[in-house]
Parts: C-alpha cells; sequence; structure tokens
C-alpha cells in the first residue's frame, strides 16, 4: 500500500471512529423514579451533569451549593424540562447547614435515597514547604470534611429505610497516585475520602447502603478551563511543573479531557445497582492518560 493510501485509510478509519462514538448524554427516562437524590457541587461540572442526568431520569433532585446564582440558573432550567429540584445554597463544610437540608428532603420528600458528593476544591499549590495552614485547611474542608458530615447524615437516614440508599463520593486519580510533586493538599484529602469510603462500606454493608468512589480524572470542567490558564480556585497559580502530559502541553488541558456528561452516565449506572450490587471504585479518565495510570486509578 502507498504512502497516500495508508493515510487516506487512517483519515477515513478516523473518521468513522469519530462518527459511532455514541452520545453520551442520557435520553429522558424512569430508572429513578421515586428516588430522591441529593447533590452537592451542583451548580457547575460533574455535579451540574449528575443533577441534570439525575432529574432527567424521575429523581427528586436537592441541589446543593454555595454559587447561589449560578445553583439557580441550573435548577431553573432542570425545572423547565418538568423535572423536580429544590435548590439549597449552603456551605457543606458547616455541620448545621448539612443537618437542615438533609432534614428537609427527610420531611418534604420522605427519604434520602443518593448522595452525590461532588462538592470540592482543587489544590494545584507547589511543594509542601510552600504550602500555608491556610491552603491546607481550605482544602480539607470541602474535600474531606463536608464528605464525612454528608455521609453522616445519609447513613442515619438510609439505615431506617427499608431501601436503603446509595452514596457516590465524587474522587480522582489523586485518591489512589501522586502523579507529580506539589498538590499535597488536594490528594491527601481525596486519599483521606478513599479511606473513609472504604470504612463505611463496611458500616453499610447489612443496612442496605452501598458506598461507592468515582474516580473522574481530566474532565471538561470550568475547573480545567481556569488550569488552563495557569491558575485554580479562581486567582491562585498553579503548579503544573511535572504534571501535564505531553498532549496537555501541546493542545491545552481543558481540550485533553473527557466529556462531563462520560462522569454522569457512570453515577447513573451506579445509581441504579440493586442492593445486592457493591460497586467499591469506578475510574474515568481520558485514553491518553493510559500510560500514567494504567489500573493503578
Amino acid at each position: 500500500m502507498s504512502d497516500q493510501n495508508q493515510t487516506n485509510s487512517a483519515q477515513q478509519s478516523a473518521s468513522k471512529r469519530t462518527q459511532i462514538i455514541p452520545n453520551v448524554t442520557p435520553e429522558p427516562g424512569t430508572a429513578l423514579d421515586g428516588k430522591v437524590a441529593i447533590v452537592t457541587g451542583a451548580a457547575s461540572g460533574i455535579g451540574e451533569a449528575i443533577s441534570r442526568t439525575f432529574a432527567a431520569n424521575g429523581a427528586k433532585v436537592l441541589a446543593v451549593d454555595i454559587d447561589a446564582d449560578r445553583l439557580a440558573q441550573v435548577a431553573q432550567q432542570i425545572e423547565a424540562t418538568g423535572a423536580t429540584v429544590h435548590a439549597v445554597v449552603a456551605d457543606v463544610t458547616s455541620e448545621p447547614a448539612v443537618q437542615d437540608f438533609f432534614a428537609w428532603a427527610a420531611t418534604q420528600w420522605g427519604s434520602v435515597d443518593l448522595l452525590v458528593n461532588s462538592a470540592g476544591r482543587d489544590s494545584l499549590c507547589p511543594p509542601v514547604t510552600q504550602v500555608t495552614l491556610e491552603e491546607w485547611n481550605k482544602t480539607m474542608g470541602p474535600n474531606l470534611t463536608a464528605v464525612f458530615l454528608t455521609c453522616r447524615e445519609a447513613f442515619r437516614l438510609m439505615e431506617n429505610q427499608a431501601s436503603g440508599g446509595r452514596i457516590i463520593n465524587l474522587g480522582s486519580s489523586s485518591t489512589r497516585v501522586a502523579s507529580g510533586p506539589g498538590h499535597s493538599p488536594y490528594r491527601a484529602s481525596k486519599h483521606g475520602m478513599l479511606g473513609f469510603s472504604k470504612n463505611i462500606l463496611l458500616e453499610g454493608k447489612d443496612k442496605g447502603i452501598g458506598v461507592t468512589v468515582l474516580n473522574p480524572s481530566h474532565v471538561k470542567t470550568p475547573m480545567t478551563e481556569v488550569i488552563d490558564a495557569g491558575l485554580y480556585d479562581a486567582d491562585l497559580p498553579a503548579f503544573l511543573d511535572g504534571w501535564l502530559d505531553e498532549k496537555e502541553q501541546r493542545e491545552g488541558i481543558h481540550a485533553s479531557c473527557i466529556d462531563v456528561s462520560n462522569v454522569a452516565e457512570a453515577a447513573l449506572w451506579i445509581a441504579t445497582r440493586t442492593p445486592d450490587v457493591t460497586v467499591p471504585t469506578l475510574s474515568i479518565y481520558p485514553t491518553h492518560k493510559a500510560h500514567r495510570y494504567g489500573m493503578e486509578v
């Protein structure tokens, strides 16, 4: 085969691959009819995508975030589809706030069947000698303390429900690996969240409560757009030495990420498993990261 024919064949194959990639945005369905879901970090990114997906599939969604304006927009758009959503502006690191929105769901909707912990903070900070206590605490609060608070309240309700419930805690590749220097508060928080989730998985085993750590990594969200500008958490400079691979350096981080709908559909699959099925962890990341993560994530 000539070089030109080989080139044409490769281009045709690439075109076919593009054409057969399915639209992973779920169609409206009934998979979660009758279920009540609490989703934190629901105003953007992964939390927003999961809120929309759960609502589209019949769940009543209590959407929680600290961004009041954006949360209102998301809730309004979900309601416009005919789905049921209740927006709560709350800081998930506040014990009274967490207790209040769980109580609201139990009182107004009668149960809490699903909890998705998507609220969190990235910390692309420099090596440990330059990490401040403020940075450490700002990361541990939403990434670990909030998970404890929400999971505790979920357990208190779910263990008294005949149907039990399911908890999905959003991790990342950082729940298992350290792919470069820096970022220690974030990686510590995600490692800690995984350990906590392992423990409560055992505590929920005989109570009908499933616990999953869903590990998406390098996902197209507003957060990755900010990182492309060399920043994180609004205007803090991101430490990226040794973190980016060749594709990300060449094309940008956001362009190299997977679509957020992949993660939302994975969450829907976990949420619809029967109580006799346990999904301890599920990882999803761009194929081009396999040389770094492999099956370790």
